[in-house]
């Protein structure tokens, strides 16, 4: 269903970029053709600081954390909520190659723990927590309320527990009633991160008469335990006036045959306005179906709030969330009158294999050495839902005058998936482009996509990821508000061009060989950066902005 012919994040052209981030989930990369590689890498790192905030360890308001890896510069981690720090690594890393690494507190400070990472196709996602020492905290609290309205309990002389995978079934110690409320609390910190546990209520520990024990006949409650701090809130045989049953399923189907999604190891969430758009309110495949489901009692106030907003996501991360650049889910909650019960289906990233469409390439990539008479390889990943083969795709190579490949024009018989550089390439950007086609269908030819080269081709060898160029440093990059620019010489101007090479912002520079850049207007997504001196020479650089 899925052939690979390889792939690769950090060569893409302009014009595709943005599809990189949507489909970097959905590759099975298989070699096409052995080749000297010159592609890099990206990895994201994400890094949890709460239990070191905590131990005062670390202050977020005067300490700063760094990433300290082999080969490259010390990377200041950017805050995000919730003492989480992040850093991405944008065409840094060689391929296959494993990095040791280690976070730093300030200059001085290093964790004590050994980490590495290897450098994989497309977008690597590294979660961790200071020196792998999770805060791992989980509170459940029931409410009691209409369990003693109905006379099932009686908080004078009753006492409630939870029983269940986490216990052996046996019985939590009494839970703790919390204030003057009818909510009883207990607190773990011995469950397994990543576990699945399954638990209930009972009232009074110890006594197994049938009627003390909440949801008979039916389903046992289901969580998965995080590594942080997890309030898991639930009412007693989920019966409460104030709210009503939200139930969604999301097919997994195409994705666990595609080998995208690993039921043993991977699990999926959905996230939106009504958890804070990253609760752990993970969704579970009870049949063996392929179908993940959640029932979410939620607040009647919710009738008036307006339509919920999510999306689900694969392992918690918004780095695999579907739907990459499109809007969220939207869902209207209503009353459960008449029988009309609140209830939402999808596909995941609305992958529906049952329904028509043409194949795509994604992550088309030029694989090489940029130089005369070396041997360049195109490279891509094709698709299609339907799971018909690839047929016969057809390719051709370009040669184009500029970085973004807008003055593009057919190179005469180079119509191979390999192309040889030529001394006509010399001084030029080579554009490799790939339209898939299936063995069979009604929709088998898909549209033409594009990859330019990194570089202009060199007449020498200068070595792998060497060139010359007007820019010499970008930093910090990925950038949040500001970018700094240093070069080889004096410049002129500075823009920032898109991927449909539109110019979004311009800067003069005055002659100056240092200049900072404000890019808190532009929208997140990657971009080029171009310089230019009055003497027109320029050099071009791939930017982040987050």
């Amino acid at each position: 269903m899925n052939s690979c012919i390889h792939f690769s994040f950090s060569r893409n052209v302009m014009i595709i970029m943005v599809l990189s981030f949507t489909l970097c989930m959905l590759s099975v990369p298989i070699n096409a053709a052995p080749a000297k590689p010159d592609t890099t890498w990206s990895v994201s790192f994400s890094l949890n600081m709460t239990k070191a905030v905590n131990q005062h360890v670390f202050s977020p308001d005067s300490d700063y954390v760094y990433l300290v890896m082999d080969g490259i510069q010390p990377l200041r981690l950017v805050p995000e909520p919730g003492y989480t720090y992040s850093a991405l690594l944008f065409d840094q890393l060689d391929s296959g190659v494993t990095y040791n690494y280690k976070f730093r507190i300030n200059d001085s400070v290093f964790e004590t723990v050994n980490r590495s990472v290897k450098a994989q196709p497309g977008m690597v996602s590294v979660s961790a927590w200071w020196n792998n020492e999770p805060l791992n905290i989980t509170t459940f609290i029931v409410n009691m309320q209409y369990a003693h309205l109905d006379g099932t309990f009686n908080p004078d002389t009753d006492s409630v527990c939870i029983v269940g995978t986490m216990n052996g079934m046996y019985g939590s110690p009494r839970m703790h009633r919390v204030d003057t409320t009818l909510n009883y609390s207990y607190t773990d910190t011995l469950l397994v991160p990543g576990a699945v546990q399954e638990y209930k209520y009972r009232i009074n520990q110890g006594d197994t008469a049938a009627g003390h024990v909440e949801l008979l006949n039916q389903p046992n409650r289901i969580v998965r335990i995080p590594d942080t701090l997890l309030t898991v809130t639930n009412d007693f045989n989920n019966f409460n006036p104030g709210k009503r049953l939200m139930t969604f399923n999301c097919d997994m189907g195409y994705f666990v045959r595609a080998n995208l999604f690993d039921r043993a190891a991977d699990y999926i969430d959905v996230a939106g306005n009504f958890n804070g758009s990253g609760a752990n309110d993970a969704l579970f495949d009870t049949d063996g179906d392929t179908i993940y489901s959640l029932g979410l009692y939620m607040d009647t106030t919710w009738f008036q709030q307006g339509p919920l907003d999510f999306k689900f996501r694969i392992n918690g991360s918004w780095n695999s969330a579907e739907l990459q650049g499109k809007p969220y889910r939207t869902y209207a909650f209503h009353d459960t009158i008449n029988q009309n019960p609140n209830l939402y289906s999808c596909f995941y990233n609305n992958l529906d294999p049952s329904v028509p469409t043409p194949p795509w390439a994604y992550n088309a990539d030029i694989q090489g050495v940029l130089v005369i008479k070396k041997i360049l390889t195109g490279i891509y990943s094709y698709e299609n839902l339907n799971g018909i083969p690839e047929g016969v795709s057809t390719y051709r190579w370009l040669r184009s005058s500029n970085a973004q490949g807008t003055e593009a024009a057919p190179i005469d018989t180079a119509t191979e998936i390999n192309y040889v550089v030529d001394t006509l390439d010399i001084g030029k950007w080579l554009v490799f482009e790939v339209t898939p086609k299936s063995v069979s269908g009604d929709s088998a030819v898909g549209m033409p996509v594009r990859a330019i080269s990194s570089n202009s081709i060199s007449a020498w060898d200068v070595g792998m990821g060497e060139h010359s160029g007007l820019i010499t440093r970008v930093f910090p990059n990925p950038a949040r508000d500001y970018i700094s620019i240093e070069a080889m010489q004096q410049i002129d101007r500075v823009e920032v061009i898109n991927f449909l090479n539109q110019v979004l912002l311009t800067r003069e520079a005055v002659g100056s060989a240092s200049i900072r850049l404000n890019l808190a207007k532009l929208p997140k997504g990657l971009y080029l950066l171009r310089a230019i001196t009055k003497s027109h020479d320029q050099g071009v650089v791939r930017i982040a902005k987050y």
